[in-house]
């Protein structure tokens, strides 16, 4: 258990000290527009709370070479930036929220690591469950009303329909990554 806190540990310190890098920033931030273009022309709309988005791809690679914290940060970008862009409702800080602990949870889960499929499966049903079915709910709950409640077993079922093509892609993305070779921030 010791072991698992000091890797955490140095997971942060590692994203943390890697954004004093110009090359850290500006490939985070193509990464971001890369997120932005896919959150506005990569989305199949069901209905106005339940949509299909490719988005996370671009959120992948910076937690793969960035760490979780600068893919919280760009999370937390793309929601903020996506409601200035293309609001599709009232400004909620909850589902920025949900967007920074999607980047975490895949930063902890892909940041110095070899990315087995499992721990791919693992880390997109963590966020399907906890962040996509159970928060987003909440929030969509808080900004519209429990009639939104009745979504939920509709959300539930689009997230884990998708789950198998997410992982995909997601494998896909990280086989691309190991081909990227950074050099270490100093």
């Amino acid at each position: 258990m010791h072991a698992w806190f000091r890797l955490l540990g140095d997971q942060y310190a590692g994203s943390l000290r890697s954004l004093r890098s110009t090359r850290t920033l500006t490939t985070a931030g193509l990464l971001l527009a890369i997120q932005m273009v896919l959150s506005s022309y990569g989305v199949i709309e069901v209905t106005d709370s339940l949509k299909i988005s490719l988005a996370h791809l671009a959120l992948a690679p910076t937690a793969i070479l960035f760490g979780p914290v600068t893919a919280a940060m760009q999370g937390a970008l793309s929601d903020i930036l996506g409601f200035m862009l293309k609001p599709t409702g009232p400004y909620f800080p909850g589902f920025t929220l949900t967007a920074l602990l999607g980047g975490l949870i895949y930063g902890m889960a892909f940041y110095k690591t070899k990315r087995s499929v499992w721990q791919i499966i693992a880390a997109r049903l963590v966020i399907i469950v906890f962040v996509n079915v159970l928060l987003n709910t909440v929030f969509l709950v808080m900004l519209y009303g429990p009639s939104r409640l009745a979504t939920l077993p509709l959300r539930a079922f689009k997230n884990i329909i998708q789950l198998p093509f997410d992982c995909l892609l997601l494998l896909a993305v990280s086989k691309a990554m190991r081909r990227i070779r950074l050099q270490p921030v100093r």
